[in-house]
């Protein structure tokens, strides 16, 4: 059977995962991309324990360095499973994949946020672009060592074609179900933008909270203040997204609640990076509601209050390095 190549671009939680899965199949051989952790996972690989699949041993056929010279090599698929918290780090992104992405290249988002793909495609006109939605919660909690243990969906990555106006090309649906059929916790969906929303609205209310409060969502739960906070953030991220022409169901921001309440602890990546002194990941989730409110002319004071207090906590942080950051849920 014919190999298929795969490039992680970006080995935190969420790549390391996605990379762990691919690797299993016989056909597949999967390189990772690191930052901080290259070292580690260069020596030893990555041990990942998870509720979802067990526990595993992932042993990349091939480690790069963030910012050493990448190889002149042909992948069918590269995955990025990086934090974009600057506009550096879409540059230094975009310069890495200049001299990675063949004709023949599948790049496939699995960031979080909103309009991650825009820059990619603005890049990469010809290429096939996908987007996948992660629905794990997981954490490294020290290079090399990732734990996922909990998920807030049925199926862990959702695999679908990023623009709508493309999904009737063959050559797309079928790189698309390739990727899809490597694991049976991925699944196609056919409307990214819709799914996007629904974890943006997710995302920009549990994990600026947890970040803000620097407490899981088991630990909020226990400020009634709190969880009222979450769900006017929800609330308003519903109501930009209607405003944006996306269908969400009125009752979504009691559904995020619900899900959160349900699962294990939550220690959002938002939180492990304020826990850990990291850069914040703020653009593509507040910073993306807040701007398109904007543009629309809605007003969202708690998601533009939790906006300013985010950047305020970045700002001491922009002078460090912006090397890849990885993704870790």
């Amino acid at each position: 059977m014919e190999r298929v190549e795969v490039l992680i671009y970006g080995a935190g939680a969420i790549g390391s995962i996605l990379g762990w899965r691919l690797a299993q199949h016989e056909t597949t051989r999967v390189s990772v991309l690191c930052r901080s952790n290259h070292d580690d996972v260069k020596q030893n690989g990555i041990f990942i324990q998870s509720i979802l699949w067990g526990d595993g041993h992932f042993i990349p056929d091939e480690v790069l360095r963030a910012g050493a010279a990448l190889p002149n090599r042909d992948f069918d698929y590269i995955i990025l499973a990086n934090k974009i918290k600057t506009e550096e780090d879409v540059a230094v992104m975009i310069r890495d994949l200049k001299s990675l992405v063949r004709d023949s290249t599948t790049i496939v988002s699995a960031q979080n946020g909103m309009d991650n793909e825009v820059p990619l495609r603005e890049a990469f006109p010809e290429n096939t672009i996908l987007s996948s939605i992660c629905n794990l919660v997981c954490t490294q909690t020290q290079p090399g060592l990732v734990e996922q243990v909990a998920t807030i969906k049925t199926h862990a990555f959702h695999l679908g074609v990023y623009d709508h106006r493309e999904v009737a090309v063959s050559a797309h649906l079928l790189r698309r179900d390739r990727l899809a059929s490597m694991d049976p916790h991925f699944v196609v969906i056919h409307n990214v933008h819709e799914e996007r929303w629904q974890k943006l609205i997710f995302n920009s209310s549990w994990n600026s909270m947890t970040a803000l409060a620097g407490l899981d969502t088991h630990e909020l739960f226990c400020h009634p203040m709190l969880v009222h906070i979450v769900r006017q953030l929800a609330i308003e991220a519903r109501s930009v997204g209607v405003a944006s022409g996306v269908k969400l169901p009125v009752t979504l921001p009691d559904k995020i609640i619900e899900i959160a309440k349900g699962s294990g602890p939550i220690v959002t990546s938002t939180l492990s990076d304020a826990r850990n002194g990291r850069m914040l990941e703020v653009k593509p989730i507040t910073g993306y509601l807040v701007n398109q409110a904007a543009r629309l002319g809605i007003s969202i004071p708690w998601m533009s209050a939790v906006y300013d207090r985010l950047r305020q906590i970045n700002r001491p942080l922009a002078d460090e390095s912006h090397e890849p950051q990885c993704a870790a849920e």
